[in-house]
């Protein structure tokens, strides 16, 4: 439809005119209050502006175009209703600042111009005048305070292509939809104008948002970092206990032959000497350097295992006795590789808190289990036992009821299920399921060795039943070995899992970081070349209405 520059008493088309008319006596036009207050809030333009542009959208829908949208020609109708009105004519030039680029161009025009002439109207409620004709376009948001989404669509509403204005139902849409929030429905900006998140106020509330993932950032970098270095000091002592426990397990049960004065096989001694080469090797593979209790543990271990080494060539051939000395040996050895569990640090995670708590607990185990094996080989040898041995023995019994309870009870499932393989179902309980355990418990309750001794007889083969009974209580500690040794393995494992956890969490907060910074360092670009763009006049408070 080609539109004619409007003039003065020009007629409004059919359906705009069906709802307005000329102003009658008691109207007022937004002329008329602008002349007094000059300016109103943001509430109210809004209001108002939101009103005629719904009569506009109307009108529009069927193809009217209104073409003189100018203060004169809004009024207020009764009971406080906006409406579209006629006016006198304007006087020369006194409507150029609501006419359209292209109607003051006389070029083809339509409903794009109205909007243009509503968004001039919606500019001189804010700020007290009209927009500059000539010249760069004015930002609402430049000269006065108001929310970002008003002056997003005013900017979108004066833009110079007629392709890049909203329709006047768009309009409605984005004041219809609140004045705390910017505009779920972005609307088209002017190829000059610029977008509605560069005003100073939307980049500057980016920025402080963006402050917190700063600390975030930095809080998440902190904790990464301590939890891979802790860990990272922990792994080094977790990979070792699985070697330190088999070594351990092995020399106990060297030590218990040699207690019960009987000779070690050359098969065992083999294995023995194999765990002692594969200890050594493992801890000369480690840097002990930044953990000094785990260096003087090590060191200690070390220590224990040359000094063993002047009475293990004995014990291989035979031709050793067993003395307190060498026992005393034996145990030094053997504690210090199980005591390494006890450089095993306080856990935050409740499963590797209680995989640590078992690791730990094995070595009072061996030396409950120790005990035992002493005490019923001197019996079984002397066939009797003494009243002294006898407490002890009770004493033992007891207290591997009660750790093996407590190891049972705070084990892994498939650790459970292991335990229960070696003890007939009855770890948990001391297990009795074991012929040697049972043997045990037999003589804490008759305090006598004498029925002990004939069932091991029975099936001695001529063997001495000290032999026969530890025989198959080293069976079980072997069985426990490979249990607990798979555990270690097991929480070596979850370690070194939880560690690279650390690490890409690490590498997670450490991109989250950089990518905060950039859009702070962009954001902070962008609103210094918004400033710089800006007219320089400083935004002024609205006057009370």
């Amino acid at each position: 439809m080609r539109i004619r520059l409007p003039r003065a008493g020009r007629p409004k088309s059919e359906h705009l005119a069906a709802q307005s008319g000329p102003a009658a006596p008691n109207e007022q036009s937004l002329a008329d209050r602008l002349a007094r207050e000059q300016q109103l809030s943001p509430d109210e333009a809004a209001a108002i502006v939101g009103e005629v542009a719904h009569l506009l959208a109307a009108g529009h829908a069927v193809g009217n175009v209104h073409g003189d949208i100018r203060p004169a020609t809004i009024g207020f109708m009764e009971e406080g209703r906006v409406g579209l009105i006629g006016a006198p004519p304007p006087r020369l030039g006194e409507n150029l600042a609501y006419l359209a680029p292209e109607q003051i161009d006389r070029r083809r025009s339509g409903v794009a111009a109205d909007v243009y002439s509503l968004g001039a109207v919606f500019f001189e409620l804010l700020v007290g005048r009209p927009p500059n004709v000539r010249g760069e376009p004015e930002r609402v948001g430049s000269l006065v305070t108001v929310p970002g989404q008003i002056d997003g669509i005013v900017t979108a509403m004066l833009a110079e292509n007629p392709s890049h204005r909203p329709r006047a139902e768009d309009v409605v849409s984005v004041l219809e939809s609140g004045l705390d929030a910017p505009p779920k429905k972005i609307v088209r900006a002017s190829r000059k104008g610029r977008k509605l998140w560069h005003s100073p106020s939307v980049l500057g509330t980016l920025m402080v948002l963006l402050l917190p993932g700063f600390v975030l950032a930095g809080s998440g970098l902190r904790r990464a970092g301590e939890t891979r270095s802790y860990l990272g000091s922990v792994e080094r002592l977790a990979d070792i206990l699985p070697t330190s426990f088999a070594l351990a397990f092995d020399l106990s049960i060297e030590r218990d032959a040699l207690r019960s004065g009987g000779r070690v096989s050359e098969e065992f001694i083999r294995v023995t000497d194999q765990s002692i080469e594969d200890w050594k090797t493992e801890v000369e593979g480690i840097d002990t350097g930044g953990d000094p209790g785990l260096r003087r543990r090590t060191e200690r271990a070390a220590a224990a295992l040359e000094r063993l080494s002047d009475i293990r060539p004995a014990v291989r051939s035979g031709d050793r006795a067993s003395t307190p000395a060498d026992a005393a040996t034996y145990t030094n050895a053997v504690n210090g590789l199980f005591d390494l569990a006890a450089e095993l640090p306080t856990f935050d995670d409740e499963d590797l808190a209680r995989q640590a708590k078992n690791l730990e607990a094995i070595g009072p185990v061996s030396e409950v289990l120790g005990l035992e094996r002493q005490i019923m080989a001197d019996a079984l040898r002397k066939r009797r036992i003494s009243d002294r041995s006898l407490a002890d023995l009770n004493a033992a019994q007891s207290s591997w009821v009660t750790h093996s309870e407590s190891i049972y009870q705070d084990a892994e499932p498939a650790t459970q299920q292991a335990l229960d393989s070696i003890s007939g179902n009855s770890f948990a309980f001391g297990s009795y399921g074991v012929s040697s355990q049972r043997a045990v418990i037999r003589v804490v309750n008759a305090r006598d060795v004498a029925d002990v001794v004939r069932q091991l007889k029975d099936g001695a083969d001529g063997r001495p039943v000290a032999q026969v009974w530890l025989a198959d209580a080293a069976i079980f500690v072997q069985g426990l070995k490979k249990v607990m040794v798979a555990a270690a393995h097991g929480f070596a494992d979850d370690i070194d899992r939880e560690r690279m956890s650390a690490q890409n969490q690490r590498i997670g907060w450490v991109v989250f970081a950089g990518i905060t910074l950039a859009l702070f360092a962009t954001l902070g670009v962008v609103l210094l070349r918004s400033r710089g763009r800006s007219s320089g006049t400083t935004p002024r408070p609205y006057a009370s209405s």
